[in-house]
This record gives C-alpha cells, structure tokens and sequence, in this order.
C-alpha cells in the first residue's frame, strides 16, 4: 500500500502548475491544467494506480514518466512493496 504525505493534492498539484504551467493563472484556464487536478483527485480517492497516475500526467504535462514520477515520488512516504519502473 502506498502512504502520501498530508495534502498531497495540493502539494503536488502546487509543483506540477509551477513546473509545467507557469503562464496558467487559474487551472482551470488550461484543459491540460485542469485535467492534471482531476487526475491527482481521482488517485487520492484511490479510483487510479500510482502507474495510471503517472502515464496520465505524464500525457496532460507532455512530459516523460520518469520525470513526472521524480516530481510525485517526493510526496510519498512509503511505497510498501510496491515497486514502480518507468516505462521507456
């Protein structure tokens, strides 16, 4: 089971808008912003897997996996057994 750090959400919706959507004033301006706030709800209601939740921001900021999963690992406390690769 993975374990997040309190406020998750907002913590790492905060570095992905600033990392990859500076010029959006209000998330919900960008189809692509607003999108990465939904998909980061749907995992922390637990509807997503930590793999979905990476492959879909990776998709909406138009970034690899890798560099999306180094930006949301750091928000996580434990990954238990889980052990997540990143797919090429």
């Amino acid at each position: 089971m993975i374990h997040t750090t309190q406020d998750f959400f907002n913590k790492v919706a905060k570095e992905l808008d600033n990392t990859y959507f500076p010029q959006v004033k209000f998330y919900r301006d960008n189809d692509n912003c607003a999108n990465v706030h939904y998909i980061l709800e749907l995992f922390n209601n637990g509807c997503l897997t930590y793999r979905q939740l990476i492959g879909r921001l990776a998709k909406n900021c138009k970034a690899t996996t890798k560099e999306i999963h180094a930006i949301v690992e750091k928000y996580i406390v434990s990954f238990g057994t889980y052990r997540y690769t990143p797919r090429k």
